[in-house]
């Protein structure tokens, strides 16, 4: 009885401990996808010069991994919940960059444009299989700061991707920096493969499974489900915004080269994501402990929304210096605010063996909204000349989305499972 306490405890131990590795898979995945995403951001005016495309075409390609990245996040969440998380990251991962070393190939912009659209197939499971791993080995309580940590790998690799493909451009051109970047991602998934782990914590009460009719059209008798949605489809619209745009932005308003705008979008991108651990720690800790974790989140998802909304001081900022603060706290309120809405969304719902599923439900929703935040931005530049009416539609946006949260979330996200 003894020896079978001590392996029990040491097997506690031991996934205790591997359940930090899964989170650092994740956190590399989320890293890798959206390094491959700025691989675009800063290539625009390369890309631009080479096929003689003005801003309004450049908005229009910016988006084009999204046409398919939207349409196949439910799809591809309900093979998710179908497959498991291993199988699904090993496909999604290796499609992605093999779509990145071909796009480095092509000849022609059509040619170009295929290659993101596979690309956005690829990536079209991604924060399924996070949020599936988080569910599945984080402990309730740290959900919110596991998942805002995890989310800072977005920018780190918006960081990377900017920095080191404005490297690679300068000295091998765009085309070596898309297949450089496309093989990293596929390590990943070769290493994924042989080191993924099933949770031990998972409850036998979530069985595996595609989610059924009933349990989905359930969701939107959910006034919470709404509330989500709403503030990630907000919040998504400004996070594809600076990722699509931001290099041009600095190019554009303080006339730097294209190294120089990759380095000045990384510092933005490394400090958000800093800010917002810290952010999310400092909200959970204290606002956690003096109320329910449902009113709390919501609490949380607000306030570093709202913080965000500070993105529509841009246009009244001529320093650069200023320009780097202003967007780094943007970005660490919509980093921390949308880790605190994925929590929510996890926290809410009441069969957690759907949680990829009703992920990817968020993401089509919310992704749809992303889609049209460089198309809008390009017409916005060449009819104005400036990103100015951009950052202000942004800042209400977000503001709007805080509110939301704080006001519409209202109880737990039932589906049909625990019904007889």
């Amino acid at each position: 009885m003894k020896l079978s306490r001590i392996n029990a405890s040491s097997q506690t131990t031991s996934a205790a401990a591997y359940r930090y590795v899964m989170f650092g898979f994740i956190f590399l995945m989320y890293m890798i996808s959206y390094a491959d995403r700025a691989a675009l951001s800063i290539a625009l005016p390369a890309l631009g010069q080479e096929f003689g495309l003005g801003s309004v075409q450049l908005g229009w390609i910016s988006s084009s991994f999204l046409w398919s990245y939207f349409i196949l996040n439910l799809p591809s969440s309900i093979l998710l919940d179908t497959i498991g998380p291993r199988l699904t990251g090993v496909i999604a991962v290796a499609l992605w960059s093999s779509a990145m070393v071909y796009g480095g190939t092509v000849s022609t912009i059509r040619q170009f444009i295929a290659s993101r659209v596979f690309l956005g197939i690829g990536e079209a499971p991604t924060f399924g299989v996070g949020s599936s791993v988080v569910r599945a080995w984080a402990l309730p309580k740290e959900r919110g700061s596991v998942l805002t940590t995890l989310l800072t790998g977005q920018q780190i690799g918006l960081a990377l991707g900017t920095l080191a493909g404005a490297f690679l451009i300068v000295r091998f051109g765009w085309r070596f920096e898309f297949a450089a970047l496309g093989a990293i991602g596929l390590l990943w998934a070769a290493l994924w493969w042989f080191f993924y782990k099933d949770s031990p914590y998972k409850p036998v009460a979530e069985k595996k499974g595609p989610i059924t009719r009933a349990q989905f059209f359930s969701l939107f008798r959910s006034r919470s489900f709404y509330a989500v949605v709403i503030t990630q489809c907000l919040g998504n619209y400004f996070n594809f915004l600076v990722m699509s745009w931001l290099p041009v932005y600095f190019i554009h308003k303080f006339h730097q080269n294209v190294f120089q705008s990759g380095a000045k979008s990384a510092v933005c991108y490394v400090s958000a994501s800093f800010g917002a651990i810290l952010l999310g720690r400092f909200l959970e800790t204290s606002v956690l402990r003096r109320r329910t974790e449902i009113h709390a989140r919501r609490i949380i998802v607000c306030t570093c929304m709202v913080l965000s909304a500070s993105v529509g001081l841009l246009p009244f900022m001529t320093s650069m210096s200023l320009t780097l603060v202003v967007m780094g706290v943007c970005l660490a309120g919509m980093i921390a605010g949308s880790g605190a809405n994925t929590a929510l969304l996890a926290d809410l719902l009441d069969d957690g063996s759907k949680i990829g599923t009703v992920t990817g439900l968020t993401l089509t929703f919310s992704n749809l909204s992303g889609l049209f935040a460089p198309i809008v931005t390009g017409y916005i530049v060449a009819g104005t000349g400036s990103f100015d009416i951009a950052w202000f539609g942004c800042s209400g946006a977000l503001v709007i989305a805080g509110l939301t949260s704080l006001f519409m979330v209202s109880g737990p996200i039932r589906t049909l499972f625990n019904k007889a």
